[in-house]
């Protein structure tokens, strides 16, 4: 056999062997959710020995050291996240209040893939100011192999002030588990904030009564083809891609881009301040800037800003800036619109 065809034999083995690892990693783990969850078994795991290395400018996650505060830990591994097990929880605690005395974190459950691990940190580094919560990446699986939390489901437990587990859960949550929780950690809804008269556009507060009114004020004329995202949109490489979205102004035009064909304009009004060159709304009427609707709702001269008002007439969104992208989920619980759904040309 000669060297040439030695060579290419080795290397469609070490392909198939490579494609073999991939398939084994990427192998569905989900394990069924039991009616009761197992016993902790502090003889073999004690939470309070549990350490999950920091990286991307994290210290270490080291339970021990938080006795005294009451801690949560929501853990996800990429089929949860698929499944969007945590969507109903996750919107319902971005909106809460919490006490001072409380400390909560995310992990990702990335056991089996600490030979990626380099990748994976690179990946999601830019993601991490984008988070609620200081997200810990976990390669050992520890924190399902301690809690004894099943693989391939979301799971939270919380750990009262002296360091025990007063709760545990597996999976999605429903409505009466969402309050039991927010019970334990003692958080509150944000107290109803009338909206002041205003007038924006077509709409003032007697249009918006009864009915869900969105407001996006940019501080300056944005382009469709510098928004990133589909056929007309920002053509760059995913670094440029990730700093364009950064900008508040494209990042709030892509709100509106995005949610355009899909409001339901019986239930929602939607009105864009400012100008996009380049996309035909069907759904967001726009109006030029307003000094007197930047007043009455507490936005400054050319800032970009997200104004949300509920049926009640209550202000529920008012976010300055670049809004994060946990906060999509809000928004989107509040028009009706799933945002990371994007299907626009």
């Amino acid at each position: 056999m000669s060297i040439l065809r030695k060579i290419a034999l080795g290397l469609v083995l070490l392909v198939l062997i490579l494609l073999g690892l991939v398939a084994w990693m990427l192998r569905s783990r989900a394990e069924e959710i039991p009616d009761e969850l197992p016993a902790i078994n502090v003889a073999e795991a004690d939470p309070q020995k549990l350490v999950i290395p920091g990286s991307g400018g994290l210290g270490d996650l080291v339970l021990a050291d938080l006795k005294g505060r009451t801690v949560y830990i929501i853990v996800e591994d990429r089929e949860s996240m698929a499944a969007r097990e945590s969507s109903a929880m996750s919107r319902a605690m971005a909106r809460w209040n919490y006490p001072d005395t409380v400390s909560g974190f995310a992990v990702g459950d990335a056991e089996g893939f600490g030979l990626l691990a380099s990748k994976i940190e690179e990946f999601i580094g830019p993601m991490r100011p984008e988070l609620r919560l200081p997200l810990y990446i976990d390669f050992q699986g520890a924190v399902t192999k301690t809690f004894k939390l099943p693989k391939g489901h979301v799971g939270i437990v919380v750990l009262d002030p002296a360091g025990a587990v007063v709760y545990r859960h597996s999976g999605k949550m429903e409505p009466a588990e969402i309050e039991k929780l927010r019970d334990l950690l003692g958080a509150t809804l944000p107290a109803p904030a009338p909206a002041p008269a205003f007038q924006v556009g077509e709409l003032d507060n007697a249009a918006c009564a009864g009915r869900t009114c969105a407001f996006v004020f940019l501080g300056g004329p944005v382009a469709r083809k510098d928004i990133p995202g589909g056929k007309q949109g920002f053509d760059g490489s995913t670094d440029d891609s990730v700093k364009q979205f950064a900008k508040p102004d494209v990042r709030l035009a892509g709100i509106v881009v995005d949610s355009d064909a899909k409001l339901d304009s019986g239930k929602v009004s939607a009105q864009l301040v400012g100008q996009i060159d380049g996309a035909e709304l069907k759904r967001w009427k726009t109006a030029t800037d307003s000094t007197e609707a930047r007043a009455a709702f507490q936005i400054p001269a050319g800032e970009a800003a997200l104004v949300v008002l509920d049926p009640q007439g209550n202000v529920v969104m008012r976010e300055l800036g670049r809004v994060p992208m946990y906060k999509f989920g809000v928004l989107s619980e509040f028009i009706g619109v799933e945002l990371s759904d994007r299907d626009e040309p």
